[in-house]
């Protein structure tokens, strides 16, 4: 925190807030380009307001070395370096260095000059960290997921990368996909669960962004398969899957065990399966002949 600690002058004097359905974070101190990139990468859920309540507010500022981690000669997934001392989060990537206090409400991000990836792209998974930490600490999460709503009614599909997320959300002729890849659950007021739309849609791109949250009703782990089925498993083993899948706060677990006490609370009256699928939609009969 040494580091953060030299004043350093905001990059600009715009901003951009994004609200998730009362989930919101204020990225300011940014120039007008930037605005607008970030306007039109996190549209419909982002404007230029400053009114309305807020639950971060991260100030962005630059700095004069090229990289925080030197990027690779060939492309690969980016880094996303996270330390967590109690509520307050440090983060690392290649040009973004940052903190975010998922309790006071502050962050910071401080952007290197070089050109391996562009502002907009670095400051994203800064973003999905935050949401992720603030969803954490209301009980609810940012899973690694596809999930969809359907006839009112929210559904989570996850697993390891290669399950079949894509594959099945592209399959989808009947329900609203609200992302292939990241989905955002927040707990709901007087009990329950929500799914919320969210910009974190992964590769789809079969439908229009979906604003708003629904009522979470069941998760499945997905299994390709030849026939469509939904099937019971011991909850241990289908929980566990799905703890597997919180990108940017499971490791934090061990330092923040009331996290995940949090976590097993809010989620224990989820309905959990497993649901074999084939490359078709005919699994949304299956999920409706297991009554969910």
């Amino acid at each position: 925190m040494d580091f953060f600690a030299s004043p350093r002058a905001p990059a600009g004097d715009r901003r951009v807030r994004i609200d998730l359905a009362g989930l919101s974070v204020v990225l300011e101190g940014l120039d007008a380009d930037l605005q607008q990139v970030l306007l039109d990468r996190y549209s419909p859920y982002a404007d230029d307001r400053s009114a309305g309540a807020e639950d971060l507010r991260a100030t962005l500022s630059h700095d004069s070395r090229e990289y925080f981690i030197d990027p690779p000669a060939t492309p690969e997934d980016n880094p996303v370096l996270l330390a967590c001392e109690g509520s307050r989060v440090r983060y690392l990537g290649y040009r973004l260095a940052g903190w975010f206090d998922t309790r006071g409400g502050r962050g910071q991000l401080v952007l290197a000059h070089g050109g391996y990836e562009p502002p907009a792209r670095a400051i994203e998974n800064y973003v999905r960290s935050a949401v992720a930490w603030q969803a954490a600490e209301r009980g609810g999460a940012l899973v690694h997921s596809a999930s969809a709503v359907w006839n009112g009614k929210g559904y989570l599909f996850y697993g390891p990368s290669g399950a079949g997320k894509s594959t099945l959300s592209a399959c989808n002729t009947r329900a609203s996909v609200l992302s292939d890849d990241l989905s955002l659950v927040l707990p709901r007021p007087g009990g329950g669960l929500d799914v919320a739309g969210s910009p974190f849609r992964g590769t789809y791109t079969g439908g229009p962004p979906v604003l708003g949250r629904f009522p979470l009703v069941a998760g499945f782990r997905i299994i390709q398969a030849p026939q469509a089925d939904v099937r019971e498993v011991p909850r241990v083993r289908v929980l566990a899957s799905l703890i597997a899948n919180l990108p940017f706060v499971d490791d934090a677990f061990v330092v923040r065990p009331d996290l995940f006490e949090r976590f097993e609370r809010t989620f224990g009256a989820l309905t959990l399966r497993h649901l074999h699928f084939r490359k078709d939609d005919s699994y949304w009969d299956a999920i409706a002949a297991a009554g969910l």
